[in-house]
């Protein structure tokens, strides 16, 4: 290395006595280019290619310039090279050239050109003055901006959100100087002439690779829509915007609403269908509003839960009333109405039998009152049949048609039954191919003989009767009855009462009449009639 310094001394030496009109201009070349911040530094590596005809021995770097493009030398740079010196130069070979260069403030960032001179000496002696052009950018600001992205968290590559998911949005900055620089960095979410996010942040950006990420939660009181987000950056120097607008979904959908039949009958089953599609499993409210006209009569809300994809809810429909039914049905999810439709359909309601009531017009004429109910809003045809029998026998049996209201009808049929006999009765309506029966039974008391009572009294004169009719009365029977037996009673007991009350005597002795045999008479005795009077 010693050796090498004093013979370069030595070249020095000479080629300075050397008159200056035999130095000849060759370039250096290279592709490179260098890149400054004003106000700071740079470093790095240029290669530098001979592209002239000559082989130099030494070559030795001696100066630089900065020219603008109009050629003017442009002050406030300062440069160090490494290493200053290199021999053995051949044509088209390539050293490398470290650098640090500096750059002022006071220039204004911009595209110059940083001249290189060198000193080469040939193996001959021979001198030459290299100039090497080295294109130089000046950055007038420390921060350069990417790029930003804004994406789905949940689902990248998505070209809308749904409620409840996270958009993020995020940025690099690269800070080419060596000083951390200040920034201010704000995000919104706007949409419907609202603002629903807004975040505001001041950051350090230190040299190199810096990262501004931002997460915005979509809520979902952010209803379904177009939205904007804002993104931006800002310091001293520059700034950096950057919007994309976002479709806001719900995700749920209903798509479908089918009835399963138009009319039923009363508390038949009905059902409706909803098909729902869903990119979520999620939980709603399942809403049913049945009206029978402009009459609320049911309002029930079952929460249900959705799966991802094709959904079909079956939803029970009120049945237990009759008439013509709309039933109003929801999805909501906390209040917020995702899809709604209806359906409308009629409960046919059968006739039946209220009850059966008869009236005895005669002593065989019966009249039997059927109570029969149309519970529907029209008037409906039925077919009546009735079985009348008696011990077995069948006394009345037949078939008829009528038409009812709305509402209670009464049907009245007359028949003429036996007396004293237990008639039984069947009555069966056919409505709608539904069928009411009511049965029963009945006695007709046939009436009583009529009853002549005869009344004897005896005197000395004379003897009256007396004949009377009690009617056909059953009670005024029994009275009688009644009467004549407790006389009976009573006579009775006052007969035996008598006899124990008399005496028991001694008979007298017996007289022997001169006349003969004598036979006291019997005292006279009244038998006493124990039976009714004979008509």
């Amino acid at each position: 290395m010693r050796k090498a310094t004093v013979t370069l001394i030595a070249l020095l030496l000479v080629i300075s006595t050397l008159p200056g009109s035999s130095a000849q201009f060759v370039s250096f070349t290279t592709n490179d280019t260098i890149s400054v911040l004003r106000g700071d530094y740079s470093t790095g590596t240029i290669q530098l290619t001979n592209a002239g005809g000559f082989s130099f021995k030494v070559v030795s770097y001696q100066s630089f310039w900065v020219e603008d493009s109009e050629g003017n030398i442009v002050q406030g740079f300062n440069l160090t090279v490494s290493p200053r010196i290199f021999s053995d130069w051949s044509p088209q070979k390539t050293y490398s050239l470290s650098y640090n260069i500096s750059c002022n403030g006071s220039v204004e960032g911009g595209t110059y050109t940083l001249y290189l001179k060198f000193w080469a000496f040939t193996a001959g002696g021979s001198m030459y003055i290299v100039h090497a052009k080295v294109p130089l950018n000046v950055i007038s600001e420390p921060l350069r901006f990417e790029v930003a992205e804004a994406y789905v968290k949940e689902r990248p590559g998505s070209p809308y959100i749904l409620n409840g998911e996270t958009l993020v949005v995020f940025s690099h900055v690269i800070n080419i100087g060596h000083s951390a620089v200040t920034i201010n960095a704000s995000v919104s979410f706007t949409g419907n002439g609202m603002v629903y996010f807004f975040e505001n942040r001041t950051l350090e950006m230190a040299p190199g690779d810096n990262l501004v990420k931002f997460e915005i939660p979509v809520g979902y009181d952010v209803p379904e829509g177009i939205y904007r987000l804002e993104y931006s950056i800002q310091y001293d120097g520059d700034s950096y915007r950057y919007s994309r607008e976002f479709q806001v979904k719900f995700g749920v959908r209903l798509v479908g609403l089918s009835l399963q039949a138009d009319e039923v009958k009363l508390g038949e089953e009905n059902r409706a269908y909803l098909t729902v599609l869903s990119e979520r499993a999620i939980g709603v409210n399942l809403t049913v509003e049945t009206y029978r006209g402009e009459n609320l009569i049911s309002n029930m809300t079952t929460p249900v839960t959705i799966q991802g994809g094709t959904d079909v809810l079956d939803v029970p429909l009120l049945t237990n009333v009759s008439g013509s039914i709309t039933a109003f049905i929801k999805l909501t999810f906390n209040g917020r109405l995702i899809g709604e439709g209806n359906v409308s359909y009629t409960v046919l309601a059968p006739a039946v039998i209220r009850n059966v009531t008869y009236e005895r017009l005669s002593d065989e004429e019966v009249l039997f009152k059927v109570t029969v109910l149309n519970p529907g809003e029209d008037g409906v045809d039925v077919i009546l049949t009735y079985r009348i029998t008696s011990g077995g026998k069948v006394l009345y049996k037949d078939s008829l048609q009528e038409t009812l209201k709305a509402g209670v009808n009464e049907i009245a049929l007359k028949f003429k039954l036996p007396l004293g006999e237990v008639v039984e009765y069947e009555f069966t309506l056919v409505s709608m191919d539904e069928t009411s029966t009511s049965k029963g039974e009945l006695y007709l008391q046939p009436p009583a003989p009529p009853t002549t009572t005869t009344t004897t009294t005896t005197s000395p004169s004379n003897t009256t009767t007396t004949s009377g009719d009690n009617g056909s009365s059953i009670w005024w029977i029994v009275l009688v009855i009644m009467v004549f037996l407790l006389f009976i009673a009573g006579a009775f007991y006052y007969t035996r009462a008598g006899e124990k009350s008399k005496k028991r005597v001694r008979p007298k002795p017996k007289r022997r009449s001169p006349l003969g045999r004598f036979r006291r008479p019997k005292e006279p005795r009244f038998p006493e009639n124990r039976e009714l009077p004979k008509k």
